[in-house]
Order: structure tokens, then sequence, then C-alpha cells
């Protein structure tokens, strides 16, 4: 299960989320599909997978590769961790 960071701040401006991390005063812009993501947390693999599936249309090769991009990034910049 992924769940987002817990101190992090949240702006959305509709066809983009602003994410702050307020203890390193960075701020991330997510996509449209970063965005459909990140709403959907806390969610495990299966279930984030699944829903760029359906949301965009990918076969199950894309969005596995895709989300494993995303998560990678994501837990790089420690905006989200494994509950």
């Amino acid at each position: 299960m992924w769940t987002p960071s817990a101190d992090l701040l949240v702006t959305d401006l509709d066809d983009e989320l602003i994410l702050m991390d307020p203890a390193s005063a960075e701020m991330y812009s997510l996509n449209g599909s970063g965005r459909v993501l990140w709403q959907a947390l806390p969610a495990t693999d299966a279930t984030l997978e699944e829903l760029l599936r359906r949301t965009y249309g990918l076969d199950a090769i894309q969005a596995r590769a895709d989300l494993a991009a995303w998560l990678a990034d994501m837990q790089r910049r420690a905006l989200i961790r494994r509950a």
C-alpha cells in the first residue's frame, strides 16, 4: 500500500496538482496522470495500475511501466512511502 508523505501541502489547480514539502521548501507539479494517481492514494500497486489502464486505455505492460516510473520518482523525492 502506497501512501502520501504526511507533512506535504497539496493545492489542486484543476489541471495540475501542486505538492509542497515544508521541510525542504521544494514544490512539485503533477501532470494529469500524476494527479490521477496521487488522488487515488492510499492504494496498492494493482489498484493504481488498473486506474491507469481504465483512465488512459493502456495495456497492462505500459500501465505497469508507467506506474513503476512514477512510483520510483515519487519515492525518490520522499513524496510517497510504502505503508
